[in-house]
């Protein structure tokens, strides 16, 4: 191992020299090389014996460190030349590939290895649909001593299927078991689990359900972000007029009968379409009534309403519902270390499955064991009924995150 760094702390400073002009200690070398592999330190990564740096040959994926923890280290080092590049990741590694200890492609991020495993496992099975879309996508990291879970959140969709009023979702979650061979950027794939469901929501309960341990700290679906904000478009907008009895419907239901209706996105491609179809002068008068409409229409919807605007349009009587809370810097509790708060149905509370975000719950059950609570939010998981330990539900956000759910 010993070998392999000094390969890497050489190049490293060959590289500085020769590209820079810098001249690189030894010692912030040796440093920064044991940054680029993830340890903390140089002592840290000779005392790995377990997942030594060299047995980079056996990592079936090799990660980058991300850079925000080199930047950590970097700052750390004192002495280190100020003007000194921050890509330094050519430097390091040409020695693994002329030693050919790196068989395989570099990984930027775990979360992109995420989405290309995921998919690859698509490829392997049919289609959900024809026109198969993704449109929302997320990625959860959850480490455990040297192992890793990957889980990636996906939800398909159909646009046409959709546009049908049929049913044209699939939810699915991918949860990819790793674990740490070298370094903490060498990693072989132990396991896969997959789960489907009607919508996404479903497959995250499901997949909760069956692997709690894996996505016990998943990330709320409301983070889990459309991949894009997909616009309306014309011939959607279109379809939802068939009901008007007014010239506006005629076209919309003329439209609905055409097979060959295009998608376009402008409307002369949309008027010339019309002529080559030797449309009535009325019904090209109403298509472009029709486009004005729609064209005020995505910008009535594209204006975002504020959220102190949209709290004065609730209603009145309405009870407050709280929202979930970040609290930053909560310490987890050892299990010996916890206490019980006294709960009876109907009582408020808090839970938190990551330790960082506190999940407002109300109690409706106690046994011996456990107190049975619902969600109250967010909006999506509101009404969900969850079991969990009497030490998991806590008072206050603080305390919820300390006391985070475990299995």
């Amino acid at each position: 191992m010993e070998h392999i760094t000094k390969l890497c702390a050489d190049s490293l400073r060959a590289f500085c020299l020769n590209k820079f002009g810098i001249q690189l200690k030894s010692s912030h070398a040796h440093e920064l090389v044991a940054a680029y592999f993830g340890y903390s330190s140089r002592a840290a990564l000779l005392a790995d014996t377990k997942c030594s740096i060299g047995n980079l040959k056996d990592a079936e994926f090799i990660v980058l460190t991300p850079t925000a923890l080199i930047r950590e280290r970097r700052s750390k080092l004192n002495g280190l030349p100020q003007d000194l590049p921050e890509d330094l990741a050519e430097g390091v590694y040409l020695p693994l590939y002329d030693e050919k200890l790196i068989l395989h492609s570099i990984w930027p991020t775990l979360e992109e290895l995420g989405k290309a495993l995921a998919d690859q496992y698509l490829k392997s099975k049919p289609t959900y649909f024809r026109d198969q879309k993704i449109q929302k996508h997320g990625v959860k990291l959850e480490f455990e001593n040297d192992e890793l879970a990957i889980v990636v959140f996906r939800e398909y969709i159909s646009p046409n299927l959709l546009l049908s009023f049929q049913q044209g979702k699939r939810g699915v979650v991918d949860v990819f078991n790793m674990k740490r061979v070298a370094g903490h950027i060498g990693y072989v794939k132990t396991n896969h689990h997959s789960v489907e469901a009607e919508t996404l929501d479903e497959a995250v309960v499901k997949m909760r359900d069956a692997y709690h341990q894996m996505i016990s700290n998943a990330q709320s679906l409301d983070d889990v972000q459309p991949i894009e904000q997909r616009e309306t478009n014309f011939t959607e907008w279109l379809t939802k007029q068939k009901n008007r009895d007014t010239p506006l419907g005629d076209l919309a239901r003329d439209m609905m009968d055409d097979k060959t209706w295009p998608n376009h996105s402008t409307l002369d491609d949309y008027r010339d379409y019309l002529y080559s179809r030797r449309a009535s002068w009325q019904a090209i008068e109403t298509l472009e009534r029709a486009w004005k409409t729609y064209k005020a229409f995505i910008k009535r919807k594209s204006v975002i309403i504020p959220k102190e605007q949209a709290a004065k349009r609730s209603s009145p009587n309405k009870p407050a519902t709280r929202a979930t809370v970040s609290v930053k810097k909560a310490i987890p509790l050892h299990f010996n270390k916890r206490t019980i708060e006294k709960f009876n149905p109907g009582d408020p509370a808090w839970i938190s499955w990551d330790g960082k975000k506190a999940i407002p719950v109300n109690v409706v059950g106690v046994d011996e064991r456990h107190y049975t609570v619902t969600i109250e939010s967010p909006r999506k998981k509101a009404g969900n009924r969850h079991s969990l330990f009497l030490d998991e539900v806590r008072s206050s956000p603080e305390l919820a995150c300390a006391n985070l759910v475990t299995l």
